[in-house]
């Protein structure tokens, strides 16, 4: 592990992320574990204003513009991600999404795994140390998000299923070592299926995980 461990909560919108993140921060500050908590996409204006600019706003419609932004926040993030483990001011980083987003989203676009890595640079990034998979059945995740103002353009059911695919698939062809996926093989991977789990339920599972992995205040 890194000196400073690099924890991201990946997966399907909807399927509690957010949430996630929030009651693991809850948790490492009560334990006395100084946590920095990020999320990806990291850029606001990249995100909020160029993507909805790309295809006018449809998630299939300029695909390859709405790679460069994703992989543009990457590099970004990248080195910021460096920059706070050097820094020695927190004992872990928490994101909510990472570079292999890239990867499940790039997949639901059309593009290969090896498209996505060249584009994004990958192995020039730095290499988080947990992934924490989360998917649930798509129809169930959209029901959970669909009220949301914050919704972006690929929160839609069409592409939350196409998603839901990917992002299963994605994982067991990662913990299969598919040569592809390479660059996330360091990482310590769990999956959890969030469809029939309530957030506490969810959080219950990734504690008891992660407990044995947390660096000691």
């Amino acid at each position: 592990m890194n000196k400073i461990p690099w924890v991201v909560v990946t997966g399907l919108d909807g399927s509690g992320k957010t949430t996630l993140v929030n009651q693991l921060e809850k948790l490492f500050q009560e334990q006395g574990i100084r946590v920095l908590k990020s999320r990806s996409p990291h850029d606001e204006y990249l995100v909020k204003t160029l993507l909805n600019i790309s295809g006018d706003g449809q998630p299939m419609k300029d695909r390859y513009t709405d790679r460069l932004i994703f992989a543009l926040d990457n590099r970004i993030l990248g080195t910021r991600i460096r920059h706070w483990q050097a820094s020695g001011e927190y004992d872990v980083i928490l994101s909510q999404r990472g570079f292999f987003d890239s990867f499940v989203h790039g997949a639901v676009q059309g593009y290969t795994y090896q498209q996505i890595a060249e584009l994004n640079g990958i192995y020039d990034l730095p290499v988080c140390d947990i992934m924490i998979h989360l998917c649930a059945d798509s129809d169930i995740a959209f029901s959970r998000i669909k009220d949301d103002d914050d919704a972006d353009k690929f929160e839609t059911p069409a592409y939350m299923r196409r998603q839901e695919e990917e992002t299963r698939r994605g994982y067991q062809r990662l913990i299969s070592k598919d040569p592809e996926l390479d660059a996330f093989f360091d990482a310590i991977n769990f999956f959890i299926d969030t469809t029939q789990l309530s957030c506490d339920e969810t959080f219950e599972l990734a504690k008891k995980r992660l407990e044995p992995l947390m660096p000691k205040p």
